[in-house]
């Protein structure tokens, strides 16, 4: 009986670190998640920020549409945080450049086309991004007086 319970219990310790070996002994395994290395999770946070993004260029209510942008955004940051990879950067760079926001597009698109220099979505981008701000319509509103003006009438 002895020699049948030593025999068991050394067949036990000779057998765990196979087990062990083979993945069965994995915490996140045994628990029921899996690994998800760093490109596999940027392509999951860039699959949320683009369908968010895609959200965005639909709605119309301008205040939802910036809060989509908004997500859009962040999903896309945490992608580049994992793995730069030129569609999260030229797509975030988009985003900047929907939020109005064209420095962070700038560099969000002159990453992405140091990534693909001859794509002409990542060129459009930059183009985008460096032209200076639309001059404004003129406007009903009398434009401030000019200080030099008055001293003469006085």
């Amino acid at each position: 009986m002895k020699t049948r319970a030593s025999a068991f219990v050394l067949a036990f310790f000779l057998a765990a670190p196979v087990a062990h070996a083979q993945g069965a002994g994995s915490i996140t395994e045994g628990m029921g998640g899996t690994y998800k290395d760093p490109v596999q999770r940027a392509a999951d946070c860039y699959s949320r920020g683009a369908r968010e993004k895609a959200r965005a260029e639909k709605e119309s209510d301008p205040q939802k549409k910036a809060k989509l942008y908004a997500k859009a955004k962040e999903e896309l940051s945490k992608s580049i945080g994992y793995y730069a990879n030129f569609d999260a950067l030229l797509a975030l760079g988009q985003v900047h450049l929907a939020l109005g926001n064209k420095p962070s597009a700038l560099d969000a698109c002159v990453h992405a086309q140091s990534l693909k220099p001859a794509n002409q979505a990542a060129k459009a981008c930059i183009d985008e991004a460096r032209q200076k701000k639309e001059e404004k319509p003129p406007s009903s509103e009398t434009p401030p007086a000019d200080p030099s003006q008055g001293r003469a009438a006085a």
